[in-house]
């Protein structure tokens, strides 16, 4: 059975991308950003010849006339909410932009003796992170295990001094790179 190159370059891509569904979102998306020549070349091959695109050919003077006012001055002005965690403003919008969760709940505890208790130079525990003196380095790492507490994805697996501790190796490496990621994001 013969079947027609539109069928074919669909059947690729579907294939392509069944294939390509375990990849993270990032990969994910530059996959669909290579696909689209071949999408554009499957509808211009579809398009007869004399037929084009309309897009941008429209005339502002007629468009304006169409409109009762203009659009400008329409939109209200967002205020956005003032940073009170403790944690710059670049690493918040960091930590939010990558994770999509809202952390102004968050407090930072600057030169807290609360990790001294737990053998450690920083932890997270819910909203607080406590940070003891002179680790400020930690920051970052915290404040994305911060992002996995709220997600639901943090089981205690140990315990320090009588405090339920989650050590698990996957979550640490994670921390380490969202968290220098979130730092890095302009």
């Amino acid at each position: 059975m013969k079947t027609s190159r539109y069928a074919q370059e669909n059947k690729s891509t579907s294939s392509r991308s069944a294939a390509n569904s375990q990849f993270s979102g990032q990969a994910a998306a530059q996959r669909v950003e290579e696909e689209e020549p071949v999408q554009n070349k499957v509808v211009s091959q579809l398009m007869p010849e004399e037929e084009e695109l309309t897009q941008g050919k429209f005339n502002t003077a007629q468009l304006m006339a169409e409109e009762e006012e203009p659009v400008q001055g329409k939109f209200e002005t967002v205020q956005q909410k003032p940073n009170k965690t403790g944690m710059p403003d670049s690493l918040k919008s960091g930590i939010e932009n990558l994770s999509g969760v809202d952390v102004s709940d968050v407090r930072v505890h600057y030169n807290s003796p609360k990790p001294a208790q737990m053998n450690a130079h920083a932890y997270a525990q819910g909203s607080d992170i406590h940070i003891a003196s002179g680790q400020e380095k930690h920051l970052p790492h915290e404040a994305w295990h911060t992002v996995q507490q709220k997600q639901g994805r943090v089981q205690p697996t140990t315990a320090v001094n009588g405090v339920a501790v989650n050590d698990n190796v996957g979550l640490e490496k994670e921390a380490d790179v969202m968290g220098a990621k979130a730092l890095n994001t302009k």
